[in-house]
């Protein structure tokens, strides 16, 4: 598509943000970034703490300047809130982050007590900065309407495979993955003592331990499989109720 019609692909993955991982998020390849202009692919380093205002800050502004951009990702979230707009929320101190982030789970869900919030304890813990700042629970600023950044319609294309042919794709791309200098990039982030959000990428963690000789080689695929099939199966359900697609394929 992009070729045909000379456009731009536009990233919309929060992994492929970073330039550290280029193998292990499945970036585009060199060779394909030369064949179409390609943005917001690597531009944040291992030790960034990228998120979803920050991208949507970036789309926004770059989308209009683009004469037939084409947005591509799996971040739904990140699609969601380009396309329908997000909730305001309020700028947290770096102190209270910090406080936040040192806490356990079960402190946090302590000092939430009586609010009605996500299981998830990263949600709980982003509930909790906000609360700490603003002195009122998350849901308040969720309830308010929705902010548009961006004035643009949107065609949205979901492409759908059967569930059986995603697992035996996952499976042959972590092959290719490994193949093609996995190991050798998580060494790389762990050798630079990276502590960016990129070290929360599927992988990450489990090649991490079979490096320092806590996981053999087989057990680490085992994992990462296994979280990666785990993922897919909560990316096709949000995808089928928050997304409205134009076009099934």
């Amino acid at each position: 598509m992009a070729l045909e019609n000379k456009g731009q692909i536009v990233n919309a993955d929060a992994f492929q943000v970073y330039r550290d991982l280029r193998v292990l998020t499945a970036r585009p390849s060199i060779k394909d970034e030369k064949k179409v202009p390609h943005y917001l692919y690597g531009y944040a380093d291992c030790f960034c703490q990228e998120n979803m205002k920050s991208w949507l800050e970036k789309a926004s502004s770059l989308l209009p300047t683009l004469s037939y951009p084409i947005l591509v990702g799996g971040t739904g979230m990140y699609i969601n809130a380009l396309i329908y707009g997000i909730n305001e929320m309020p700028d947290i101190p770096d102190e209270i982050r910090k406080k936040v982030y040192q806490m356990s789970a079960q402190e946090v869900r302590a000092l939430l007590k009586g609010q009605n919030v996500f299981q998830d304890p990263q949600r709980q813990k982003r509930a909790l900065e906000v609360f700490l700042t603003t002195g009122k629970p998350i849901t308040y600023f969720q309830e308010q309407p929705l902010k548009k950044l961006i004035d643009a319609d949107f065609n949205v294309i979901l492409i759908q495979h059967d569930r059986s042919v995603i697992y035996q794709n996952i499976e042959k791309r972590l092959d290719q993955m490994i193949e093609q200098g996995a190991l050798k990039e998580v060494d790389n982030l762990l050798k630079m003592k990276a502590n960016g959000g990129v070290m929360k990428a599927i992988g990450v963690k489990e090649i991490a331990q079979y490096l320092n000789k806590k996981y053999s080689l087989e057990c680490a695929k085992t994992q990462i499989l296994l979280a990666t099939r785990h993922y897919a199966k909560r990316q096709m359900t949000w995808f089928r109720h928050q997304i409205v697609p134009d076009l099934i394929m």
